[in-house]
């Protein structure tokens, strides 16, 4: 897309992107992007607006009849293409990203491979996703014939934390089932999301079958309504917090559209007993990169530590030790960061003891690392997920108390479970509430006995 400057601030201009061409509006105005590492404005976005809305909604309507036929093969293509350009401009959505989200570099950098080989994953799988099938009819000399139909478009809203894993994944899923869609970019990284775009039309996506609008925070809930009411949309995917998500659904639900959501976490990381030192040392390595990491800005940040009591002692050892060597992230912004803190004040103000840190600002958009224990329902930060560098321990007896505790929780995105008898954490993951259970860690990082569970 043609880049395009504001000529009063000088500043780069985010602009729409509705039906193959830039989209700009006095009316609606724009909005600021603001860095909080660089403390200044880095881009302007345009702003939507409801009738700015209808016309993406319109032109993803009037691309989806021909997109829809598109051999399932050449939409596999596309994909496979996108993949190829994001590692070749990998440099500038790296450096995007930082700009936007004052995310670290090595953060920004770890988007880039973990969607290439998603977008791998994706395309593999669109020719056989897409076919029907030939099921078995009760009424003798009877054939039936099941068709999988692309639905239409799809309204996207896709947020910043990890702004190029979350919004390509989604979006090389619509694209190849055949849907066109209606991009809402976060307002904290519409230029990130902009390019992403980019690379699709790039890859050979046709005009109309990608849109893209954003607009300021405070416009987002009559604008969100306004598409999904709008008779072209058919259904809506969101990825965000569970309260953004409430309305979101509410909405669907009121206009009738089937809806797909991933929320926040308040994911457990259970370290059970029978660890030896090298492996509890493991164990906190990686408890603490996944509490910590990005400043906490992650869907499925461990917040909540819950410890066997005989390994207890020498597990938070360590764990405070990793954590004081944990590299500093940045908060992406004062609201945000904001919130994180509240939750530390609240939880202080009544009864949390804090073994690690104290409710305390490193500069407006950073919080010191923090590992509390002692907390209680009462506190905020008990069940509501913070989005900051911080840590909940909860000691306890046996296996039957971790999984009971693991499950006091109104989320149920992942889990951790590090031990040595794979046995035991199979036996577990029958009774975790949770989508999926990393068994020491992830796939690809652990020295012992990793794997990934996915419950239905």
């Amino acid at each position: 897309m043609p880049t395009m400057t504001d000529k009063e601030t000088g500043l780069p201009v985010v602009p729409l992107w509705i039906n193959g061409e830039l989209v700009t509006s006095a009316e609606a105005g724009t909005f600021p992007v603001f860095s909080a590492a660089q403390n200044k404005d880095v881009y302007l976005a345009q702003s939507a607006d409801a009738g700015l809305a209808a016309k993406a909604a319109e032109s993803a309507e009037s691309a989806f009849q021909q997109w829809s036929n598109t051999p399932a093969a050449s939409r596999r293509d596309i994909i496979n293409r996108m993949k190829d350009l994001l590692t070749e401009r990998k440099q500038e959505l790296i450096a995007v990203q930082a700009e936007e989200t004052s995310c670290s570099l090595s953060w920004a950098e770890f988007n880039i491979p973990y969607t290439t080989s998603t977008l791998a994953e994706i395309a593999a799988r669109v020719t056989t996703a897409c076919a029907g099938e030939l099921p078995a009819i009760s009424t003798q000399g009877v054939m039936g014939f099941v068709f999988k139909e692309s639905i239409g478009p799809v309204l996207l809203i896709a947020p910043w934390n990890a702004g190029v894993v979350l919004a390509t994944k989604s979006l090389a899923s619509i694209l190849g089932a055949g849907c066109s869609v209606v991009f809402k970019a976060s307002e904290l990284c519409p230029r990130t999301h902009h390019l992403l775009v980019e690379l699709w039309i790039e890859a050979g996506v046709p005009p109309g079958v990608i849109n893209v609008v954003q607009c300021r925070r405070e416009d987002s809930p009559a604008l969100t309504e306004a598409l999904i009411s709008h008779k072209a949309i058919r259904k809506v995917e969101f990825i965000g917090s569970a309260s953004v998500g409430r309305i979101i659904a509410s909405l669907s639900g009121k206009y009738l559209k089937p809806v797909l959501m991933e929320l926040g976490g308040k994911c457990p990381s259970i370290v059970l007993d029978d660890l030896n030192d090298a492996q509890l040392e493991e164990a906190a390595t990686k408890t603490i990169r996944y509490a910590f990491m990005n400043h906490g800005q992650v869907c499925f940040s461990c917040e909540r530590i819950i410890v066997q009591r005989k390994i207890s002692d020498r597990f938070i050892q360590l764990l405070k030790q990793k954590a004081l060597d944990f590299p500093q992230a940045q908060g992406a912004n004062t609201r945000i960061v904001s919130n994180a803190y509240n939750m530390l004040v609240d939880a202080e103000a009544k009864g949390a003891r804090f073994i690690l840190g104290k409710p305390e600002y490193l500069n407006e958009t950073t919080l010191a690392p923090t590992l509390l224990t002692d907390v209680t329902k009462e506190m905020t930060i008990y069940d509501e997920e913070s989005f900051g560098p911080s840590a909940t321990i909860r000691i306890v007896e046996d296996d039957d108390e971790a999984i009971r505790v693991a499950n006091e929780t109104s989320y149920g995105l992942d889990a951790f479970v590090h031990t040595r008898d794979l046995k035991r954490a199979l036996s577990m993951a029958r009774r975790l509430e949770v989508g999926k259970l990393r068994v020491n860690g992830t796939t690809h990082e652990g020295k012992f006995q990793d794997c990934t569970i996915f419950l239905h």
